[in-house]
């Protein structure tokens, strides 16, 4: 039968629809891929809850954030500082008072100190005497309702923790809208915390344990930080995340473990101290920001509008926020009675709070931004929480600390605190004991030159993760155990495990500026397999560094 024009161009269709088919459903995903789409299902994308794990970090370097200094300077040279640090401040200024909105927390302190008050026009206002700034500060308690005013323009400054900036800095690019910390008010040290029944001792004991936390908070983003830090693998970090018990608030999640319902509970102070009271013997305060004392800090967070039409106003504004806190250090008790009277707490409530944080002066400030010390906190606390945000699902739209963060306000002042240096109240004496009590425990693969104690450049990642991790926890010792397999003489063993335990040391000291006296360095040689010698496996196993964080219980 001879086939028709038409029927050669019919079946000349059903041959190139049967191959299309088939290259679609081969290759289509890659395909979609090709063209810019995403196989996630309907809408092109999916949000699912995944846990988060030190290996998400690596992205912060993609973000542009640089590994540690290697040379051992560790000051940045301020013309090439982040955060827009050198940039003029401008000369606008407002003609009103600059709306502030604030919590009942004492961290607001310097602030109302500097204003005599919450309301403008106090013959005691610094701000008015000597900037000629009318601030007015407003109590907004509600998270929900400050990022309201916020966007509405009700409020031109409010609070925030940097790990939920990273989340409301998302939903402010949602809506196109720009805004920018300009200060970093404090660094919690013991007013946020994990409290726990005795027998977990560690990070890692939480595996298999219920935890209450409130979902999406600082004590949330404590306790995933804290895990990600630690020696769980994947599997374990999900499992724990099962077994979160989500409250309201913070204080029930300690009402939890009063009441026996829980195994830990995460919370804040005064919440903290009181479950472990509730308790008596059987618990402890597993972990708190006293040890992990740079990971939850409160700044302030200006909308750029009035950062782009009024910078001079902003920066009297940080400016006399410094001159409170200089204020609150000559006269702690005049200062106290003003901010209980403001926030209607007594003296020893203020006091209470104070004690639970650290105030950051401008030295503090000029670390937090990245105008000196080994890198800027703010950038790698955003980011790290947004990364965190974003594998829970919480967040969408992308966002950088760089964009989110402007240090000119503080660098202006950098002449007039020329001399001041960071000042830690906590001490290094007695080294830890092997005895004592580790927060983390993990093992980590640090590779070697063959036979010697040098640090192969794949192992640097891993170093400079630890050193953040030991910049987050600044309050702790690390010991650092060298481990190696059976092969060869035990004595050459032990002395090459100790060696390159020490050049761990030596590369954290050097590279973030960690003080020698934190460190204790042990080689172990073959004494502590955690396999078999026997084959190449078990032996690849033993060829480990064992890393410990240990409170330092020095008071």
């Amino acid at each position: 039968m001879k086939l028709t024009p038409f029927g050669k161009l019919f079946l000349a269709l059903i041959v190139l629809a049967v191959v299309g088919f088939v290259v679609f459903k081969r290759y289509g995903d890659n395909l979609r891929q090709w063209a810019g789409a995403s196989s996630g299902g309907e809408g092109g994308t999916t949000t699912k809850a995944e846990p988060v794990g030190k290996d998400d970090f690596k992205d912060l370097q993609q973000q542009g954030l640089e590994d540690a200094p290697r040379d051992g300077k560790l000051a940045l040279n301020p013309s090439a500082s982040p955060n827009n640090a050198t940039a003029p401040v401008g000369s606008g200024t407002l003609n009103r008072p600059l709306k502030v909105a604030i919590n009942t927390w004492a961290g607001h302190a310097p602030g109302i100190v500097a204003n005599g008050g919450l309301e403008p026009g106090s013959p005691a206002s610094l701000y008015k005497k000597k900037y000629g700034l009318d601030v007015q500060f407003i109590l907004i308690e509600d998270p929900v309702a400050k990022l309201n005013a916020f966007i509405k323009g009700e409020i031109d400054i409010m609070w925030d923790t940097v790990d939920s900036y990273a989340n409301e800095a998302s939903r402010l690019a949602e809506q196109n809208l720009q805004a920018k910390a300009i200060l970093q008010e404090d660094w919690s040290r013991g007013g946020d915390g994990i409290v726990a029944i005795k027998s977990i001792k560690s990070i890692e004991d939480l595996r298999g344990k219920k935890v209450a936390t409130t979902k999406y908070t600082p004590s949330h983003f404590l306790l995933l930080y804290l895990m990600s830090q630690s020696g769980l693998t994947p599997e374990q970090r999900t499992e724990v995340e099962k077994n979160l018990v989500f409250t309201a608030e913070a204080p029930l999640a300690a009402a939890a473990f009063k009441a026996k319902q829980v195994d830990a509970a995460v919370t804040w102070e005064p919440d903290l101290s009181g479950a472990v009271a509730a308790r008596g013997d059987e618990a402890h305060i597993l972990v708190s920001t006293t040890a992990a004392t740079h990971v939850i800090a409160d700044t302030l967070v200006a909308r750029q509008q009035l950062i782009d039409t009024a910078p001079k106003s902003v920066q009297a504004f940080v400016a006399g926020w410094f001159d409170g806190i200089a204020v609150m250090s000559e006269d702690p008790q005049g200062a106290n009675q003003i901010v209980g009277q403001a926030l209607k707490l007594g003296p020893d409530d203020v006091s209470g709070m104070l004690s639970g944080l650290k105030l950051t002066p401008f030295a503090d400030n000029a670390q937090f931004f990245g105008l000196s010390g080994p890198k800027a906190y703010a950038n790698t606390l955003f980011n790290s929480a947004f990364i965190i945000w974003r594998k829970k699902g919480v967040v969408s739209k992308a966002v950088d600390a760089k964009d989110w963060f402007d240090g000119r306000f503080v660098n202006a002042l950098s002449d007039q605190y020329q001399g001041q240096k960071v000042q830690e109240a906590f001490v290094f004496k007695e080294k830890p004991k092997v005895t004592d009590r580790a927060i983390v425990n993990k093992s980590l693969s640090i590779h070697f030159t063959t036979g010697s104690d040098e640090i192969m450049p794949g192992s640097y990642f891993t170093l400079d993760s630890l050193g953040e991790t030991m910049l987050a926890f600044g309050n702790t010792y690390l010991q650092v155990e060298g481990n190696t397999d059976a092969r060869g003489s035990a004595t050459a063993n032990k002395t090459l495990s100790q060696r390159r335990a020490e050049a761990v040391r030596g590369y954290l000291v050097k590279n973030f500026g960690i003080p020698e006296a934190r460190f204790v360095a042990v080689g172990r040689g073959a004494e502590n397999p955690v396999a078999s010698n026997a084959t190449e496996d078990g032996r690849a196993l033993n060829r480990r560094t064992d890393i410990r964080v240990v409170l330092n219980t020095q008071e």
